[in-house]
């Protein structure tokens, strides 16, 4: 007995949610993961330049690309988030203390001084770093207007075989 209409369309439309994934996990990814990487520059770095410490910048930095990570691993059912999770740098700081300990540096950085009751470890009120300056919403900005996401997900399909318009 042969397949029906609905578990032949079930069917087919598992086999292009797995190739949806497998683009979003590569060709999609390797975009925001560029795309966030490049905004940090210009949200974050651009922004002053530290006295109390030193950037790790892309080695192990916010910018590092091994620091921008798909949440859970994976893309599931075409959904995915991407996360940054750079840790405090424990031994940038030029004097006592660090800069962000105990703190989500992450969160720290895109909401400002304040945020979920995190605090740089010595605010100077009026600061450049104590404000919000929101890498995350920005890479958002860049990728609505450039598209670039959705470029990636074509190629991806492309590189699986699947035709695209």
């Amino acid at each position: 007995m042969g397949m029906t209409i609905r578990e032949a369309l079930a069917a087919a439309n598992k086999k292009l949610m797995g190739k949806i994934d497998d683009a979003m996990n590569n060709e999609v990814f390797k975009e925001i993961q560029d795309e966030e990487a490049a905004t940090i520059y210009e949200v974050i770095y651009k922004v002053y330049t530290p006295r109390m410490y030193r950037r790790r910048g892309e080695y192990g930095g916010m910018a590092d690309p091994y620091n921008i990570e798909i949440e859970g691993g994976t893309s599931r059912g075409g959904v995915m988030a991407v996360v940054n999770l750079t840790d405090p740098n424990p031994g940038g700081c030029m004097s006592e203390g660090q800069v962000t300990t105990g703190k989500n540096l992450p969160e720290l950085i895109e909401y400002g001084h304040g945020y979920k009751f995190y605090q740089y470890d010595f605010p100077k009120q009026g600061a450049a770093y104590m404000g919000p300056r929101p890498f995350t919403a920005k890479t958002i900005e860049h990728l609505k207007a450039s598209k670039a996401h959705i470029t990636a997900l074509k190629a991806g399909l492309q590189r699986q075989g699947v035709k695209v318009k």
